[in-house]
Order: structure tokens, then sequence, then C-alpha cells
């Protein structure tokens, strides 16, 4: 359930890890942006609905714990005409691995679980249990096979309101562990499944209790909730692009759990940053290492703490995740150094925040002109070590996505299994929005695990401008596309 634009899983996050200083605010800073603050941001947000056909987005920036921007954009719902406003209810999708992070790291300072136990110690029937740590879970280099991506589990589980936790884990009980735990980093929804399974075999209460009471409660977080609020009041209905006007069901909390169930306005996820990275929750060595990504074998990279990415905007720490179901994209991203957070949540699954998230830092902390300049050149200007062949092939199979004519005969067999009609028509239409590309600029390459190599493209168009992932393995297939806006 993080959003990530891309197909298969061979293709590796490439930015590195910071570590997190500590800084204040500035005291005298304004209580509410300026109009020339507000006009970036508000651009970004015409161009990703545009672009991606968003009814409906939520835009929230807060300093210090004080929200000095919330807007809504858009519809949250189309038929009843109604707008989204600052306290409009959504989805978070897998923000809520934030939270069942938390309720982990809640447990084992009562001293009930320990993080470098078999997972098996406390869920005996999860796949493979005895091979992978409750830590290995939080950190998300299990191995462990996804089971929102079994085939036919969008059609037969998606929105099923009595399926299991233990139903859900059945789905991928049979499937190998993909890498020698420990080794690798691989995004995969059942870690968390697995993890909230942990929390109601330790605490003996049902995981969305456990979140209310020593979670939400505490901390004043009062619209977090498991699933839809009660009185569905302020809701956002979803829309896709397939779809248009007609809202789509939403994913089922029972078929998300403990990776994507709950949900929430902009102002809870306010208060849980301030909370969560003030001390209020857990200590400071608790987060620090909840936000500080591991160091994994032979240099292999990760960007993934628990719960939590670690990334960088103009040279400053960004702590975040997103939230990507049917009907809604998220994302909440923290800023230690300068005590920041920004809230965005958009009414597809196709909308894509990054564009958004950057231009509101960026409104508080403008980049200096040499960071700039910088970038301007980087826009254009290829790195070293450019393989023109497999740039030639590279141009190929970005024009094929941009054209919805995809040849998966090259592809390999994780990535044929992981294609769809519907992702490759809402990356089609998002490339076919940018418009033909102007510049193709080669901007490095990493070697993964399982000899994959990643080569990573920035693809500059009139409408905006791509970060294009080609991965290839050992054997020359496709192993993994990955298209993000770049930065």
């Amino acid at each position: 359930m993080i959003r990530r634009r891309f197909i298969a899983s061979s293709a590796a996050a490439l930015a590195g890890a910071a570590a997190m200083p500590e800084a204040a605010f500035a005291e005298d800073a304004p209580l509410q942006l300026s109009a020339a603050q507000r006009s970036p941001i508000e651009e970004a947000v015409a161009k990703a609905m545009a672009a991606t056909e968003t009814r409906g987005v939520s835009v929230t920036v807060a300093r210090g714990g004080t929200i000095v921007y919330a807007n809504g954009f858009g519809q949250r719902d189309v038929g009843a005409k109604l707008p989204v406003d600052a306290d409009t209810v959504f989805p978070i999708g897998s923000i809520t691995k934030q939270f069942t992070a938390a309720a982990i790291m809640l447990l084992a300072r009562d001293g009930k679980v320990t993080l470098d136990a078999p997972a098996a110690r406390y869920v005996p029937h999860a796949p493979h249990g005895n091979d992978y740590t409750v830590r290995n879970l939080l950190q998300q280099t299990t191995g462990l096979a996804n089971f929102t991506a079994v085939p036919g589990f969008l059609q037969k589980f998606a929105t099923s309101k009595t399926i299991t936790p233990a139903e859900l884990l059945a789905l991928i009980a049979n499937a190998p562990l993909g890498f020698a735990p420990g080794t690798r980093y691989e995004y995969s929804n059942t870690n968390y499944l697995v993890l909230g399974m942990i929390v109601e075999a330790v605490s003996g209460i049902p995981y969305a209790r456990f979140v209310h009471e020593r979670i939400a409660v505490p901390l004043g977080l009062t619209h977090l909730t498991f699933g839809p609020p009660p009185d569905d009041a302020d809701v956002a209905r979803g829309y896709e692009a397939q779809t248009g006007t007609a809202a789509v069901k939403p994913w089922s909390p029972q078929a998300t759990f403990s990776a994507g169930a709950l949900y929430a306005t902009p102002a809870d996820l306010v208060r849980w940053d301030e909370a969560f990275f003030g001390g209020r929750l857990l200590d400071a060595s608790t987060v620090r290492a909840m936000t500080t990504p591991p160091q994994l074998p032979g240099g292999a990279k990760t960007v993934y703490a628990m719960g939590w990415l670690h990334e960088q905007i103009d040279g400053h720490a960004m702590i975040w995740h997103n939230g990507g179901v049917i009907g809604a994209n998220t994302r909440n991203a923290y800023f230690p150094d300068q005590h920041i957070a920004i809230v965005v949540f958009g009414n597809s699954v196709g909308f894509d925040e990054t564009a958004i998230v950057r231009a509101a830092f960026r409104a508080v902390v403008p980049p200096s002109e040499a960071q700039l300049a910088q970038e301007r050149q980087s826009e254009t200007t290829p790195a070293a070590g450019e393989d023109a062949a497999i740039t030639t092939a590279a141009r190929a199979e970005y024009e094929r996505w941009r054209a919805g004519q995809l040849d998966t005969t090259n592809y390999d067999a994780a990535m044929r299994a992981a294609m769809n009609d519907a992702t490759v028509r809402q990356v089609s239409a998002g490339l076919v929005a940018l418009g033909a590309p102007t510049a193709f600029v080669f901007r490095g390459k990493q070697s993964l695990a399982g000899g994959v190599t990643a080569y990573v493209y920035r693809v500059n168009a009139p409408n905006g401008a791509v970060r294009f992932v080609y991965s290839t393995d050992a054997d020359g297939k496709v192993g993994g596309i990955f298209f993000t806006p770049a930065q």
C-alpha cells in the first residue's frame, strides 16, 4: 500500500540515509503562510490534479505543531458536490505502518516483545517464521511475498469485510522467501500484517483497540480510526481515472489490517508527528532507531527504517511514509531540522504528492541559489558511465509505456506477473499528460542484489519531469520499471 509508481520489485530505492540532527524553527516565524508562499503550493496541486484526474486534495503544513497552512481542493464527493476541506477524513493507507511500528515498540518497552526474536515466537503459523526476526519485519528485510500482489487480490479479497489476518497470511503461505532475511530491503505489506498479528497475540486485544487505547487517545488523535469513522461524516470518496465520476468501492479495513486500514484527518497526523518526534509516546533513542535505516550486508541500500523512510529535500532530512489504496494516495512527511510537518491527501491512487511536498517545504525553507543552480545543471547534464545501448533500450521502453503498448516478452517472470491493464493505462495517462520528452538524461546506475542493475534517468517534458528507473537482470531481462516525478 505504499504508493510506488512502478511494476515488480527488483528496483530498489537509490537514495542514501542521513542522520537526524536536532534543530529548532525560528520563534518569530509567521503563524500563516503568505500569499507568495501559498502560490507555488497551489500551483503544484493544480498540476498534480490535472495530470492524474484526481478529484479532491488536502494539503496541510505545520511548524512546531502549529498549522500554518491548511486547504482543501476539489471535491470529496463528486455526486453530492461536497468539497474537500481542512477536516476531511481520508484513508491513509500505508501511513498506518507508522502506527503499527509504534505499537510494536510500545510492547517492546513493556518487555512483551523482543525485536531480535524470531517472528514464530509470537505468530507460530507465520510462513518461514523462524527465519526472520521482528526487527526484520519492521525494516522490510524478510523476503516475505506481498499478499496484496497475489493474483486476484483486488477482485476477490480487497473489499471483503469478513477476511481475517490469518486468511490474508495464507495467501502467501506457500511462497518462498525472496532472499535471505536481513540481506535486502523489499517492501511487502505482509511484513506489517504479521506485525499486527504480533500486537494482537502479545497484548491480548484487537489491533484496532490497541491503537485506539495506547496511541490515539493519549495523543488526542480524535479522528484516527480503524476503517472509516462510524458516522461517515466528511469522509473523502475515492475516484479513479477509469471510473470517472463514479466513486470506487474502497478496500475494507479487514483486507488491509495493520498494513493500511487507518483513516485520519490532516490535523491528526500533525499531532501525531509532533508527539512522536517530541518523545511523548516513545523516548528519543527509540524514535532515532525507528527513523534510521539499517546498514545492510554488502553495501545494499535502503531508506526504510521502521514504518518511516529517511530521505532528503535540498539537503534537509525528510522522514516520511506514503500510502496508496484504491481511491486514495497520501503522504505524511516530517522535517526534523525545522520541526515542519507536511500532510498531503488525494482521493485517487494515481495521485502523486511528491511535487506538492517539495513546493510546500520550499515555501517555508527556500533553497539557496547554489542549490537551484546545481538542480538546473543536473536536469540536463548526463552523469559519467552512460551505456548508449542501455539508454536506447530505456528510451524505447519509456515510449512503450507512454503509448500504453507494452511488449512483455523481454520482462522477467516477476514483472510479467505484476502487470495489469489498469496500471498500464494509469501510468500511460500520466506520461501523456507530461508531453513528448525533450531530454532523456542519464543520472547514474547501481548494482542490486540478484545481478540486477538499475539505470536512472531524468526525463524532461513540456509539462514536467520524471525520474525513470530502468532495471535489467543478468540475462538482460527487464526486472523493474519505476516512475516518479523528478525532484
